[in-house]
């Protein structure tokens, strides 16, 4: 291996370089903090490290990144749904269907963000070829209405052709 023995012992009894002491040092300091709070991201856990050991943020953060250390979340959780029923699904119009220009092919989606003041929901109509949101509606309220004022809003902004779904009645 082109390696000289007194080389090769000297390696071996060589001390780590001042990188890598430092490092290890971290290492020792985010697991202390991660241990003692595991939900703190990578800047409450360097604010810790920080006060015994002077580091920067992106040091903290890669040697999170290589030990696997991520900050424990705590979710709140809301049922929005009950799959338990009888009813039939209704089939999936759009599988298979190649979507080729703008306005062609609307999909809407609910999503419910908490907050302070309770649960809102946003109403969303995306255009599928361009990926634009064409129309929205928000409320504290989770009705039909919601649904239908972010459809309307999309039709009125981008008066889309007459179709299928899209009829003068």
């Amino acid at each position: 291996m082109d390696i000289s023995r007194p080389g090769y012992y000297a390696w071996l009894t060589r001390k780590p370089v001042k990188r890598v002491r430092e490092d290890t040092a971290t290492r020792q300091e985010i697991i202390r903090s991660h241990a003692a709070s595991p939900t703190y991201g990578v800047d409450n856990i360097h604010a810790d490290v920080r006060e015994k050991i002077t580091c920067g943020r992106n040091r903290v953060h890669r040697l999170m990144r290589e030990m696997g250390i991520k900050s424990l979340r705590k979710r709140k959780y809301k049922a929005t749904t009950n799959s338990h029923h009888n009813h039939a699904v209704a089939p999936n119009l759009l599988k298979g269907l190649k979507v080729i220009a703008p306005n062609q092919v609307w999909v809407g989606d609910i999503s419910y963000i908490h907050t302070d003041e309770g649960w809102l929901y946003l109403a969303i109509v995306k255009d599928r070829f361009t990926r634009e949101i064409v129309g929205y509606a928000a409320s504290d309220r989770i009705t039909t209405k919601l649904a239908q004022s972010a459809l309307i809003q999309a039709i009125l902004r981008y008066k889309p052709n007459k179709g299928p779904f899209l009829s003068s009645g």
